[in-house]
């Protein structure tokens, strides 16, 4: 741990030597700079440079670009627990985390609205983050088209340059819905307030992986039936929210100002989210490979509930947002399976249920200037039987529990900013559900490394069951 220490005191240093030549920058205005052209007359063109991004409007037209960069340095040390455990995938790394551009903006008509969103950092095939049309046509009721970040839960659906740590929670990775393609609705109820604000809205569903049984819908796949990749994918969800005393923007922090910080604020949401597809997994379903029906379709199937409940609490610049999340997932078979349900032997599982919950609280010391915040949440996976065996000691993704520091001190509010961040995560350490490890990689992609397994036979077996990764992080954040 010295070496984790040390590197954590540079970090330190070095966000205070970044620091001091904001302190004269603090005091001047948010907007980031301001050039304007054209007089906006007679269709005319307008076209400003702001903290709001470049915009440019003319008559019935709109559209506005903004860039987002993240550049981080992060010092990672893992230690396992258990004498023939894995130590040692630690690192030092400079990394361009994020690299997204934004066009919004509106044609013809202000109720006809558009967004694309471009991730430069994801290769051509996951180029286009979000591309949806809104027909905004009355405060009750919009319909919307396209690819968008599901309005699922909140911490997911809230912008990577809005949060209080350079990444979401280890809670939010593990049961959040990613990007979906399809049609929705939504609105608001209530005039001085938000009583109710809704989201449904039904969506392709692309199964993350034979062993992760979450949407992911962010590549554009042809209409191909035997392509291995869709095989009756189907997604509904919905989304609901109360804002009684206000709304309380999309954040993880309360950046208001001195002059309405002293209104308390509170929000209320939950939401819904069914996803069922058809799955190919030997070690889940021994009998679904190697009995392909003649169109290609697997012989088993997978349906799964998410739900979840979060609120969310604002006042004098201190925030505290809370979520719990529930998930069962059935298994079924379809068309002709050796499987038997009546076997004296468990030849499969029969379901999986997860479970979790976190809290993220953080306070502004100076207003609009530095905050401080603090993580914690945890993962209760289930574990199963599988293929013959009699005990429940499978598992598709680890227990985990999540503890995290973060200081935010901001130049010009989110469109300028460094973060310093700690965290220090605890894994309980499945079986595999196959001697891949990646059965576990998608649970934790983006944000940790996938964790080993024990093995389910042998000498070290009862050896490192836990898993402790320590991290440190200090990003650069630069929007216009």
């Amino acid at each position: 741990m010295a070496k984790f220490w040390f590197m954590a005191l540079a970090l330190l240093v070095s966000a205070g030597l970044w620091s001091a030549p904001a302190m004269a920058a603090a005091n001047e205005s948010d907007n980031v700079g301001s050039t304007q052209s054209g007089g906006g007359e007679d269709g005319a063109a307008d076209s400003t440079l702001g903290s709001k991004g470049l915009v440019w409007t003319t008559d019935g037209f709109s559209l506005r670009v903004t860039t987002r960069v993240q550049f981080r340095l992060t010092y990672q040390n893992e230690v396992a627990n258990g004498e023939n455990g894995t130590n040692g995938r630690d690192f030092v790394n400079f990394n361009i985390r994020r690299a997204k551009t934004k066009f919004s903006g509106h044609i013809f008509q202000k109720e006809f609205q558009y967004e694309l969103l471009l991730g430069w950092t994801h290769g051509s095939a996951n180029l286009i983050e979000e591309a949806w049309f809104r027909w905004a046509f009355m405060q009750y009721l919009n319909i919307n088209a396209g690819q968008e970040k599901l309005d699922f839960n909140w911490e997911e659906s809230t912008s990577s340059g809005s949060q209080q740590f350079v990444e979401r929670s280890l809670l939010n990775e593990t049961f959040n819905e990613d990007y979906a393609k399809g049609i929705w609705i939504d609105g608001r109820i209530g005039e001085d307030v938000t009583w109710l604000k809704y989201v449904i809205g039904v969506y392709n569903g692309v199964l993350r992986g034979n062993n992760d049984f979450r949407n992911n819908d962010q590549r554009i796949n042809a209409e191909v039936f035997t392509d291995g990749v869709v095989d009756g994918e189907m997604m509904l969800n919905l989304r609901l929210e109360t804002h009684p005393l206000g709304d309380v923007k999309h954040g993880m922090n309360d950046m208001r100002g001195e002059d309405e910080y002293d209104q308390v604020l509170f929000a209320i949401g939950i939401g819904v989210n069914y996803f069922i597809s058809g799955f190919n997994n030997s070690d889940l379903r021994p009998d679904s490979v190697g009995t392909a029906t003649a169109s290609g379709r697997n012989r088993t199937q997978q349906d799964t509930w998410t739900m979840t409940m979060d609120a969310h609490f604002r006042w004098h610049g201190l925030s505290a947002d809370l979520a719990l999340f529930y998930r069962h997932t059935d298994f079924h078979n379809r068309g002709r399976n050796r499987y038997s349900p009546t076997s004296s032997y468990h030849n499969g599982i029969g379901d999986l249920t997860d479970i979790g919950w976190g809290i993220e609280v953080a306070y502004f010391i100076l207003a609009k200037q530095l905050s401080v915040g603090v993580r914690f949440n945890s993962v209760d996976a289930d574990e199963f039987w599988m293929n013959g065996s009699d005990g429940r000691d499978f598992g598709i993704r680890p227990d985990s529990t999540e503890l995290g520091l973060s200081v935010n001190y901001y130049i010009q509010g989110d469109n300028l900013k460094i973060t310093f961040d700690l965290h220090m995560v605890s894994q309980q350490l499945p079986f595999l559900a196959n001697a891949d490890a990646n059965a576990t990689s998608q649970a934790l992609k983006g944000v940790y490394n996938a964790p080993p397994g024990r093995q389910a036979f042998g000498g070290s077996n009862d050896s490192a069951d836990h898993n402790d990764i320590w991290i440190v992080r200090l990003q650069l954040q630069w929007i216009f």
